[in-house]
């Protein structure tokens, strides 16, 4: 098994930081303004119960295994099985222009979620810590899934190997029977 870390850009956490400070800004605000009335209690514990969710939902790294790829977030696993990969390729971050967010984070500790793809009119998924060493992995089914790693060459070839030392298996495993 190979692990790639997800490592937060500077701009990610910037991001981050601002839309803190800018949730207690309008928590305070509201405070403030209404007095501890319903409305500012409401908006306070609607932003810290998104804040957490999102939270839950940060990739933290990528695992290559023999047979499958886990990318593993801080209270989720997402497995894709080695067997239902159809190509795995390095995308440029100019090319991820015309993805735009469906439900899930951008810049909150990270890009993930559902994404919108306004190029081909496909909904994608993406595991990132920054906006930059996009990997693509497009499955049998033709669904695509983002994940950025600053060794993408090193998760290409460790996934392209694990495809291969797969396909091995299956063939001497044909062969005997």
């Amino acid at each position: 098994m190979k692990r790639f870390k997800y490592k937060i850009d500077r701009r990610t956490m910037i991001l981050s930081v601002l839309a803190i400070i800018i949730f207690i800004a309008i928590a305070v605000a509201l405070l403030l303004i209404y007095k501890g009335g319903f409305f500012s209690a409401w908006f306070t514990s609607l932003i810290i119960a998104l804040m957490a969710l999102m939270i839950l939902s940060v990739p933290r790294y990528i695992a290559v295994k023999e047979d499958s790829i886990e990318i593993h977030c801080v209270m989720d696993i997402t497995a894709i099985d080695i067997r239902e990969i159809e190509s795995v390729r390095k995308v440029d971050a100019s090319q991820m222009r015309w993805i735009v967010p469906l439900f899930g984070a951008a810049g909150f500790f990270g890009y993930y979620g559902k994404f919108f793809d306004l190029k081909d009119f496909d909904a994608i998924t993406i595991y990132a810590s920054e906006w930059k060493n996009f990997v693509e992995i497009i499955d049998i089914y033709d669904y695509r899934t983002y994940v950025s790693c600053r060794n993408s060459e090193e998760l290409i070839e460790a996934i392209t190997q694990a495809m291969e030392q797969y396909a091995e298996q299956e063939d001497t495993t044909g062969e005997e029977n």
